[in-house]
């Protein structure tokens, strides 16, 4: 990228977990993405001296249904379940990779708002990303990273091996929330503490022993009464933090204002800010083919095109998307219907 790129959501969880809250440390950060913001928009939209896309992720959704019903998520499990087939996600890699437009693509996250591994296809799904991945490296042709997020409800051994097997995966993280079993199952709806616990340790151990080890790490929610460290959580739940590559502890955002956080009222509230750092970077592929704006459209609310109709740089480019673009550079956030009350810009 040639502008600065900070991603807010990330960057402020990291200093909340390192050194806390703090009203100042947080008006920095939100400086630094409005710096970055502005830079990447006059660069890439404005007076388009870049013809390369400020796309640096996409999230590839393999399925639209998740297995849990956590009570910090915005899903709509009533929505028609829709799976991915592998001619789409070929169609998207055919195009992706033709077009050197997206050379500032650095990370592919399959995952969004459904659960990877419910896919009945999985190994094919995943064998279609290997074809593409040693396509490009035989053309010499950038290919992004990929990386996995799963509930590890169903990481059984067998799931694990094929993970394992593809040799595609460059990291994989678990969600586990809560900081003890009673508070995980309390949060994770559907999720056994037990049953996720065997499943995360036997991937762990078949990971280790194979040629070339996947990173792993775990991602945990944690309620905004607790601090953003591991000294309050229960031993088992320490055990397991630590039994990955690495692990990031997170308050909870509002999926666009679609969940109420008692916490996050009166942050909307706030005057003028500039940018939103997921929309300035990313897309996100749903299994039908279609495009939205952001990973926190759980329910498909901002989608702009479908793959299967429109080039993917022709998406990028849909006049809805940069009309919102330009009102987040003016400062105009709650014109926005989709992102009037979400808190992680």
């Amino acid at each position: 990228m040639f502008g600065i790129q900070v991603n807010s959501f990330e960057v402020k969880n990291f200093f909340a977990q390192k050194i806390g809250k703090s009203t100042f440390v947080w008006k920095i950060i939100e400086f630094l993405q409005g710096v970055s913001y502005s830079i990447d928009y006059l660069l890439f939209y404005k007076f388009r001296l870049f013809k390369k896309a400020s796309i640096t992720e996409i999230n590839i959704e393999f399925v639209s249904y998740c297995n849990l019903r956590c009570i910090l998520c915005s899903l709509d499990h009533e929505k028609t379940k829709v799976r991915m087939t592998a001619e789409t996600l070929k169609h998207f890699f055919e195009d992706l990779l033709t077009d050197d437009r997206f050379s500032n693509l650095k990370t592919i996250h399959l995952y969004n708002a459904g659960e990877v591994l419910l896919h009945p296809k999985l190994e094919e799904m995943l064998d279609v990303i290997k074809y593409f991945k040693n396509f490009a490296k035989e053309k010499n042709i950038h290919f992004p990273k990929i990386a996995l997020l799963t509930n590890a409800t169903i990481l059984d051994e067998e799931n694990s091996n094929i993970l394992i097997r593809s040799g595609i995966l460059d990291n994989i993280r678990f969600s586990m929330d809560g900081g003890n079993k009673e508070k995980f199952e309390e949060m994770r709806l559907r999720a056994k503490w037990d049953d996720f616990v065997k499943n995360v340790t036997t991937f762990c151990e078949l990971n280790k022993k194979s040629a070339k080890p996947i990173p792993t790490g775990i991602i945990t929610l944690v309620e905004y009464e607790n601090k953003l460290n591991t000294k309050w959580m229960s031993e088992e739940f320490k055990k397991l933090l630590n039994m990955v590559n690495g692990y990031e502890l997170r308050y909870a955002h509002n999926w666009g204002g679609e969940v109420e956080i008692e916490e996050l009222k009166n942050k909307n509230k706030k005057g003028f800010k500039v940018g939103c750092s997921l929309l300035m970077h990313q897309l996100v592929l749903l299994p039908n083919g279609d495009v939205t704006v952001c990973c926190a459209d759980l329910n498909s609310k901002g989608v702009i095109g479908n793959i299967l109709n429109d080039k993917l740089y022709a998406i990028y480019q849909k006049p809805l998307r940069v009309e919102m673009l330009r009102k987040f550079m003016k400062g105009k956030k709650k014109e926005i219907e989709l992102c009037k009350d979400c808190e992680t810009f």
